[in-house]
């Protein structure tokens, strides 16, 4: 398989990736976020093996797995995210290591089904945009080994940065928009944003949750944070206190994103 054999009609993401590093990956928010990331990627992932990366974007995580010695196979439904990633693991020289492929959510299970996968990783919400997370999660437990990890970062329902953010905008319908049950819609594209608790029941079944992290508890949402840029020392203020903050599990529930980590169980291991 190669990314163009699954070639998808446009994605809502094909018009952000053009701008998305220098939006989001290279500012002084994106880079520290990212860092967090990876630090539980490599403390989950400490042995060499073959990674999912699920949601893959224009392939930061990927290419630092593969230069940690990882194999991976890294999907997105933004064929343009995966021409800008594939580039990128070019001239980091880790191409042989990633293989790209462009897939939906929904089709993970039937396109990568009798692989296998030592972990699996998903980061800055891109399990946010699968519609029934049941399903998913028992598709994703059947490509893993018994034990393998799983780091997912999601975007949280109740996010008091959010909040205020918008309504200090007398924006009240963005305020509180991540708090439908049936999701928000987006340039077509429905969003979810279950709550931990929610997530960790889904996992239960398939899974064993480890522990989880808030992410953007006391550092803003991206879309709110561009005037850090100018206050570097209130920046790493701020970032310390995360740093800290995302020690107390239930502190979670009230961030921008949270990390689950969780176990694949193997008495519950599908044939």
């Amino acid at each position: 398989m190669t990314t163009e054999s699954l070639r998808l009609p446009g994605s809502p993401f094909d018009k952000l990736a053009e701008d998305y590093d220098a939006s989001f990956t290279q500012t002084m928010l994106g880079r520290w976020l990212r860092s967090a990331v990876w630090e539980r990627l490599d403390a989950n992932f400490a042995d060499r093996g073959r990674i999912l990366d699920i949601g893959c974007g224009t392939g930061e995580d990927a290419i630092h797995l593969a230069s940690q010695g990882h194999s991976v196979v890294a999907t997105d439904i933004s064929m343009p995210m995966l021409e800008i990633a594939r580039e990128k693991a070019k001239r980091a020289g880790c191409a042989r290591q990633v293989n790209f492929f462009c897939l939906t959510m929904e089709q993970l299970g039937v396109e990568l089904a009798g692989e296998t996968f030592d972990g699996v990783c998903s980061n800055f919400g891109a399990v946010n945009c699968v519609s029934d997370l049941e399903p998913f999660v028992e598709n994703i437990a059947n490509l893993l080994k018994p034990g393998a990890p799983l780091v997912w970062v999601v975007m949280g329902r109740h996010v008091p940065w959010e909040w205020a953010w918008f309504l200090a905008r007398l924006e009240g319908r963005k305020a509180f928009r991540r708090l439908h049950h049936q999701g928000t819609e987006w340039r077509g594209l429905r969003i979810n944003y279950p709550t931990p608790a929610a997530l960790a029941r889904a996992l239960g079944p398939h899974f064993d949750p480890v522990r989880r992290r808030s992410l953007g508890l006391v550092l803003p949402p991206s879309y709110a944070s561009n005037w850090l840029e100018r206050w570097p020392r209130l920046f790493s203020m701020l970032a310390r206190v995360e740093r800290m903050a995302s020690a107390w599990q239930p502190l979670a529930a009230a961030a921008d994103h949270y990390i689950m980590e969780a176990r694949c169980r193997p008495t519950e291991k599908l044939a």
